[in-house]
C-alpha cells in the first residue's frame, strides 16, 4: 500500500509531456460525467500526470487516513510522504481511544489543510474518542476542521477550555492613544486588586505562558479557516484566538456554548465569517462580539436568545448577513440594528416563539436588501412597522398576520419579491400594494383569503409571478387580473364557484409551473466542452394541466377544471382560449429549427473530416 503511494507521488512530479487534443477531450468528458453524476472515476497514472501538468494550481497532494482498533496514529503518520499538503484523519467506529498530537505533523512543512474527524453512527452510542492534543503550533497551516473529537491543551492535557472563575477576572476596554499603537486595548483586572496589581494584557499573557497556560491557537500565524463542531467546548475564552491576524472564517457550531465572554474574539481583527449556530447561548451583550470591524457574515441561529435591543450588538461597519433564525426572540426593540447600517440580509424568528414588532424596530438598516421574519404575530401589518429599510428588495414573512392595512408596504417601495406565504391572512385593503410598481414576485398562497377587493393588483405594473393558490377563494371580481401581465398566475386549491364571470382568465398563464433546470455544457470545436461554473441554473415556465383551478360549486361541476366547465358545459361565449393551437405551432416551429441546426452541425462535421 505504501509503495503504491510513493509511486503515485513520484509520477505526479514526473516531467510534462503535453496534452494532445484527444487526451484533453477525454479529460473534459470525464469532468463533465463527474459533474453530472457526482461519481469519481479511477484514472491511470498517465492521465493523473497530465492533469497535474495541465492544472498545476488546482491539484493538491492529499492523504486520507482511517484509524482502526490496531492503528497506532504516530506510526501511521510516519509512513506518509513528507510533501503532502492536505491531511484528513478519520476514526473508525469502536476503534478505542486514540490520541493525535499536532507535534506529529510538524514533519510536513507543506501541510496547508488538516481535518480530524471522530466517529459518528446515527442513533448509536459512541464509546471511542479521538483526542487531538495541541502541543505545538503549526505556523504554516491555513485550514483546520475538527469534528466530533476532544481537544486538549498539550502542556497540561486538559480540556481546550479550562474553567475560570468569572468573578475573579474582569476586562477593561481602553482607547488607544496617539503614539501608543503597540498598546493592546485589553487590560486585565483582578477583582479587589490595588492599582499596582492591574497589568497590561501583554504582561498577563507572558505570565500565563510561564505557568504553562499557553492559549491553544497561539502561533498559528497563517491560519485562515477554523471549524470546530461537536467538540464539547462548553465555553470559549479570549485567550484561545488571540493573535490570529490571518483568520477569516471561524465556526464554533454545536459545542454546547452557553455564553460568550467580553471581547472573546478581539484577537481576530480580520475575521469575516463567524458562526456560533446550534449552541445554547442565552444572551448576547454589546461587548461579546466587540472589535470585529471586518465581519461580513454572522450566524447566531439555533440558540436561546429571547430578545434583541440596542445593547445587544456592537458596531459592524462591514456586516452583510446576520442570521438570528430559530432563537426564541419574542420582541425586537427600537434602534436595535442601527449599528448594522451596511447589512444587506437579515433573518429573525423561530417556530417555537411568536415574534412581535415595535415601531422603528428596523431603523438604521439603510442598505438592507433582504429581510426574513418567521412566526410573526400581528393583528394588523401597518406602514410604520417596516420603516427604516428604503433599499429593501425582498421581504419574506410567515406566521399570523390577520390583516394587511392600507399602504402597508409604502416604506419599502423598491421591493421586488414579497412572500406572504403561511401568514393566516384574512383581509387585505384595496390599496395594500400601493406604490409597489417594481414588484415582480408576489406570493399570497396558503392563507385564509375569502375575498379580494377590486383593483387590488392594478398598480403591480412589473409583476411576473402571482400566487393565490391554497386559499379559501370562491369568486373574485371580474377583471381583477386585466391590468397586470404576469408570466405565471396560480389559482389552484381554492373553492371556486364556476361561472362565466371567469371568462377573462387565461389558461396559458394560470396552468403554468415554474421549472428549475441546469444549463447543459456546450461543446465547440475550438474550445472543447465548456460548463458554466456560475449562473448555471435557469428557470422556465411550463404548461401543466395539473395545476388548473378546479370547480367546487355548483355541485354538478365538482372536480371539473374551471376552463373545461366554461368551454364544454357552461359554453361561455366570451371564453375563447387559443393555447392549443399556439402550443402546437410553437413546438412545431421549435422542432423544425432544432432539426435544421442538427443537420447543419452534421454537415459541417462531415466536411471537416
Amino acid at each position: 500500500m505504501q509503495e503504491g503511494k510513493e509511486n503515485l507521488f513520484s509520477n505526479l512530479k514526473s516531467p510534462a509531456h503535453g496534452l494532445t487534443k484527444n487526451v484533453r477531450t477525454q479529460i473534459e468528458m470525464r469532468l463533465v460525467r463527474y459533474r453530472e453524476s457526482n461519481v469519481t472515476y479511477d484514472e491511470n497514472l498517465e492521465t493523473i500526470t497530465e492533469l497535474l501538468q495541465e492544472y498545476p494550481s488546482k491539484v493538491i497532494r492529499s492523504a486520507i487516513c482511517i484509524i482502526q482498533t490496531e492503528t497506532e496514529p504516530l506510526e501511521l503518520l510516519n509512513n506518509l510522504p513528507l510533501n503532502i499538503e492536505s491531511l484528513t484523519v478519520i476514526q473508525g467506529y469502536e476503534s478505542g481511544n486514540k490520541t493525535i498530537k499536532l507535534s506529529y505533523l510538524y514533519k510536513f512543512p507543506q501541510l496547508l489543510s488538516l481535518e480530524v474527524i471522530g466517529p459518528h453512527i446515527m442513533n448509536k452510542p459512541v464509546n471511542s474518542h479521538l483526542i487531538c492534543e495541541i502541543d505545538l503550533p503549526l505556523p504554516n497551516i491555513k485550514y483546520i476542521n475538527f469534528e466530533r473529537i476532544l481537544l486538549k491543551n498539550g502542556k497540561k492535557v486538559e480540556n481546550i477550555v479550562k474553567e475560570t472563575n468569572e468573578e475573579d477576572l474582569t476586562f477593561e476596554y481602553i482607547q488607544k492613544l496617539e503614539g501608543d499603537s503597540q498598546l493592546h486595548p485589553l487590560t486585565i483586572i483582578q477583582k479587589g486588586a490595588t492599582e499596582d496589581d492591574i497589568v497590561p494584557y501583554k504582561i498577563f499573557k507572558e505570565r500565563a505562558e510561564a505557568d504553562g497556560d499557553t492559549p491553544l491557537f497561539i502561533g498559528f500565524k497563517k491560519l485562515h479557516f477554523l471549524r470546530i463542531i461537536y467538540c464539547e467546548l462548553n465555553n470559549v475564552h479570549w485567550e484561545m484566538f488571540d493573535g490570529l491576524q490571518e483568520l477569516h472564517y471561524l465556526m464554533l457550531e454545536r459545542n454546547n456554548l452557553r455564553f460568550i465572554p467580553a471581547f472573546a474574539f478581539y484577537g481576530t481583527p480580520n475575521l469575516k465569517t463567524l458562526s456560533l449556530a446550534h449552541n445554547r447561548l442565552l444572551d448576547i451583550q454589546i461587548t461579546d462580539l466587540a472589535g470585529l470591524l471586518e465581519l461580513e457574515y454572522l450566524d447566531l441561529s439555533f440558540n436561546n436568545f429571547t430578545q434583541l435591543s440596542e445593547l445587544s450588538l456592537p458596531p459592524f461597519p462591514k456586516l452583510k448577513l446576520a442570521n438570528f433564525a430559530n432563537n426564541p426572540i419574542s420582541v425586537i426593540f427600537p434602534n436595535t440594528f442601527e449599528v448594522m447600517n451596511t447589512t444587506d440580509s437579515l433573518i429573525i424568528g423561530s417556530d417555537d416563539k411568536p415574534l412581535s414588532l415595535i415601531t422603528h424596530s428596523f431603523m438604521g438598516l439603510n442598505l438592507l436588501q433582504k429581510l426574513t421574519l418567521n412566526n410573526l404575530q400581528l393583528n394588523i401589518l401597518t406602514r410604520d412597522l417596516l420603516a427604516g429599510m428604503p433599499s429593501l428588495t425582498e421581504l419574506i414573512l410567515s406566521g399570523n398576520i390577520t390583516k394587511i392595512e392600507y399602504d402597508a408596504f409604502l416604506e419599502i417601495g423598491q421591493i421586488q419579491t414579497l412572500i406572504l406565504r403561511n401568514c393566516q391572512i384574512i383581509h387585505m385593503s384595496m390599496d395594500a400594494f400601493i406604490g409597489l410598481e417594481k414588484l415582480q414576485y408576489l406570493d399570497l398562497s396558503n392563507n385564509k383569503l375569502e375575498y379580494l377587493p377590486p383593483g387590488i393588483f392594478d398598480g403591480l405594473l412589473s409583476i411576473r409571478e402571482l400566487y393565490l393558490n391554497s386559499n379559501k377563494l370562491m369568486q373574485v371580481p371580474h377583471g381583477i387580473f386585466s391590468k397586470i401581465h404576469p408570466k405565471l398566475l396560480r389559482l389552484n386549491e381554492n373553492s371556486w364557484h364556476c361561472s362565466c364571470d371567469m371568462s377573462d382568465w387565461k389558461p396559458m398563464i394560470i396552468n403554468k409551473v415554474k421549472q428549475r433546470t441546469l444549463k447543459s455544457c456546450k461543446y465547440t470545436s475550438d474550445k472543447g466542452l465548456g460548463c458554466a461554473s456560475e449562473n448555471n441554473v435557469e428557470y422556465k415556465y411550463i404548461f401543466d394541466n395539473k395545476v388548473a383551478p378546479i370547480c367546487a360549486q355548483p355541485e354538478k361541476f365538482i372536480n371539473w377544471s374551471v376552463f373545461h366547465a366554461m368551454k364544454r358545459i357552461l359554453k361561455c361565449p366570451n371564453f375563447k382560449p387559443k393555447y392549443r393551437k399556439h402550443i402546437h405551432t410553437k413546438n412545431a416551429t421549435s422542432l423544425y429549427i432544432n432539426l435544421e441546426k442538427m443537420s447543419t452541425q452534421v454537415h459541417t462535421t462531415e466536411v471537416s473530416k
